[in-house]
């Protein structure tokens, strides 16, 4: 139980405070508005990128705005990361002059070995004799064979290396995986040297700007039963500047307080540049409905004040008293959204 009349003083206060009338709104735009909430501006994707080890990082791109896909931010321990490659081109030299080596004696051997074939069978008698090893099409096409294992072996060899040092250099150099901005977490060395990081905590935070969404937690469940594509809501931005972003989505985020609803609003493409700065503050945003044309948006105080000294115990009765044949759409903190019944459903009231 409750008494309207008690409540009247509050709400007439906070109606005035506010300053929302019915008729201006519902002249002026079908977007009611249904109650304030508190909103976070964030990112289509957040990417934070920790490096698995300590050590020095190299700036490399120190420009602010967007950065374009595959643009190189960091590198971790840029020193080591130099001389490991210059290990890399050495022990792949190396593996070049070994095989060389093998193939050169290899082709020496395949060369004596033709000019014996070529000898007068007199004298190619006597070589093959003096040799203990017959000189035939076989004993060629094995010595082709081990020179052309000996080079593949060699190319093996340094491709693995090189993949190795690849796999490396991905974790030592950071490149922004898609168009977006960036966000470093160390203070800014001065040109041409290093910062010390860790490996607790991301070193940049990369976003995907190319959608912004105004995210509302939902935790009214009469508001969550309304239907989604009508809300939308009004972003304070600060300095009487607002935002209106229309219903895109909702998901079900997991807390340490349990699971809840998140309500997703697109931020209109030409805005996105403005609102980034806005991306992770504590906001305030205004969820809206867009009402049919018969709507009602009638004052709560107005409703009170109304009633005088009767009691009820809730809008519906009281509505039920004051305004017969409506229903109510929504409760909002300052009015009511209401619509007309249908005959069967006054009937089964």
């Amino acid at each position: 139980m409750f008494f309207l009349r008690v409540a009247q003083f509050y709400l007439i206060l906070l109606f005035g405070i506010l300053g929302y009338t019915c008729a201006e709104e519902i002249h002026e735009h079908q977007h009611l508005r249904i109650s304030r909430h508190p909103a976070k501006v964030v990112p289509r994707r957040v990417l934070p990128i920790t490096p698995d080890m300590a050590g020095e990082v190299e700036v490399i791109h120190r420009a602010e705005g967007r950065v374009k896909k595959d643009t190189l931010l960091l590198r971790i321990n840029p020193e080591e990361l130099a001389l490991d490659e210059q290990e890399l081109h050495q022990q792949m030299e190396r593996n070049n002059l070994t095989a060389e080596t093998e193939i050169l004696q290899l082709v020496r051997q395949k060369e004596e070995l033709e000019f014996i074939s070529k000898l007068p069978p007199e004298r190619r008698m006597y070589v093959v004799q003096h040799l203990k090893a017959d000189v035939d099409d076989r004993a060629l096409a094995l010595l082709e064979r081990k020179i052309a294992v000996t080079r593949e072996n060699a190319r093996i060899s340094n491709e693995r290396l090189q993949k190795a040092f690849e796999k490396k250099r991905k974790l030592r150099e950071i490149t922004m995986p898609f168009d977006g901005r960036i966000q470093y977490h160390f203070a800014m060395p001065e040109e041409g040297q290093t910062a010390l990081v860790g490996t607790n905590n991301p070193v940049v935070t990369i976003a995907d700007d190319s959608v912004l969404y105004v995210v509302l937690n939902m935790t009214d469940p009469a508001l969550s039963r309304l239907e989604a594509s009508r809300l939308s809501v009004l972003l304070e931005m600060g300095g009487g500047r607002t935002l209106s972003a229309p219903w895109s989505h909702s998901k079900v985020q997991k807390g340490d307080r349990g699971e809840t609803m998140m309500y997703y609003f697109t931020v209109p493409d030409k805005m996105r540049g403005r609102v980034w700065s806005q991306v992770g503050a504590n906001l305030v945003a205004h969820l809206r409905y867009h009402a049919d044309a018969e709507d009602i948006y009638v004052s709560k105080a107005e409703l009170a004040q109304e009633a005088g000294e009767q009691r009820f115990e809730g809008w519906e009765e009281l509505l039920a008293a004051l305004r017969p044949g409506y229903a109510i759409v929504f409760n909002g903190e300052t009015h009511l959204c209401l619509k007309r019944t249908k005959p069967e459903e006054q009937s089964t009231n």
